[in-house]
């Protein structure tokens, strides 16, 4: 039995213990001191929950220009990421099941971290034969790729998920609440695809969603989060909470839905603090910086995160504007309860999926440093505590801050 030994989060505090990692990679035992073949030792560095991110876009297949699944889920791993959970707008467009079965098959072995697959039905009659996704995605407005349904498809998925015990996450946008006009820079952007948008989005799902387990993808905005369906889940993205329409960055910082203002940006922050935010999502979308650098308007919508959703997190944490607690329920604990998957805490039973960092160690955060294929992040020049090791399944895939491991992921098939 390999024993990793540190300040671990367990029931919710730190402790000094040990972690007893059986050969299949789940947790066997957790105490004080324990005896195994191999013991590594973190000193007094943290030992966290491995984090799970619920929404990315590695771009495989298709769009591999932009991304691809090796080189994503390294950048993962890289940030404390060890699940994932795939978005359905590659190309070909997760809509039928041979396309599942053909994504599967193309990700295979290919994978740093764990993963589990969308699927993105089209209508009521389209759920059944994607029942082997981990869950579906819906799109209530246009975003990349050309997936919108309306209310009445939707209404379908949503009734046929309910039957087939499946968990749909909604991007609510209501595409009647947008406005034209130029679309230039952020603030137009911002205005063009307003907050009204996603609160209306969110009555319309209110309204239709029955028993049906939803969760509410970005939310962007305190009425935003106001509007969320009662009984559903919810995320933000760092995107959303770190960054807002003044910030000079021109077509890197054009996502969907749009940057919010800087109160906007606040208000989500107290409302993530105060718990009202089920999990923390990168939404990494990336792009090429060729793709970002025409006119606004003809930009895609997007931006890589996967690499910086904890890090960014954690140094928050010690700067003391969160607790750390927050953290590791965001990252961790709630994305996999709401998948449904094996992860995102270190119990008994759980896979040893894990996060060694030092808080004291302060990093500026650079492109270079996350290995994105896309080669830059709307994060740039920002602070971050980075891990030092990163254990999947008890086995390590970072060391030492760098990448270690390839191909160790396995596809995860959970019940909602």
């Amino acid at each position: 039995m390999r024993i990793i030994k540190g300040r671990a989060w367990y029931r919710g505090r730190l402790d000094a213990l040990s972690l007893g990692i059986d050969d299949d990679g789940t947790i066997a035992s957790i105490r004080k001191t324990l005896r195994g073949d191999e013991e590594i030792d973190h000193g007094d560095a943290l030992i966290l929950p491995g984090a799970v991110d619920m929404h990315v876009h590695m771009r495989e297949p298709g769009l591999t220009h932009k991304d691809d699944f090796a080189s994503g889920t390294r950048s993962a791993a890289i940030g404390g990421v060890t699940t994932i959970a795939e978005m359905p707008n590659t190309l070909p467009p997760v809509t039928t099941a041979m396309a599942l079965d053909e994504k599967a098959a193309t990700l295979k072995h290919r994978g740093v971290v764990d993963y589990a697959l969308y699927a993105a039905p089209r209508s009521g009659d389209a759920v059944g034969p994607l029942r082997n996704a981990a869950a579906f995605k819906v799109y209530m407005a246009p975003s990349t790729g050309d997936l919108q349904i309306g209310p009445g498809e939707l209404e379908g998925v949503l009734r046929e998920a309910t039957a087939h015990r499946k968990l749909v996450v909604v991007h609510a946008e209501d595409p009647s609440k947008f406005r034209a006009g130029k679309v230039l820079s952020l603030v137009d952007h911002a205005a063009a695809r307003p907050k009204d948008a996603e609160t209306s989005a969110l009555a319309i799902l209110d309204r239709i969603r029955a028993n049906a387990k939803v969760h509410v993808a970005h939310v962007t905005s305190r009425e935003g989060l106001d509007a969320v369906p009662r009984g559903a889940t919810c995320e933000a993205s760092p995107l959303h909470l770190f960054l807002d329409m003044t910030r000079p960055l021109g077509a890197q910082g054009k996502v969907f839905p749009p940057l919010r203002s800087r109160e906007d940006r606040e208000a989500l922050w107290d409302a993530f603090r105060s718990g009202r935010i089920d999990a923390i999502a990168s939404d990494h979308a990336p792009h090429t910086l060729d793709e970002k650098s025409v006119p606004f308007d003809q930009a895609p919508g997007g931006a890589p995160g996967v690499a910086t959703s904890f890090p960014l997190l954690l140094r928050r944490s010690r700067a003391g504007d969160l607790e750390l607690s927050r953290v590791v329920a965001a990252t961790a604990l709630r994305p996999a309860e709401i998948l449904g998957v094996p992860k995102g805490a270190i119990e008994v039973g759980r896979d040893a999926d894990l996060i060694v960092v030092d808080p004291r160690r302060i990093e500026t955060i650079r492109a270079k440093r996350l290995r994105y294929k896309c080669g830059w992040t709307p994060f740039e020049g920002m602070e971050g505590c980075f891990p030092t090791d990163v254990y999947l399944r008890g086995e390590a895939i970072v060391e030492d801050g760098e990448p270690a491991a390839e191909g160790r992921g396995r596809l995860l098939r959970p019940s909602a």
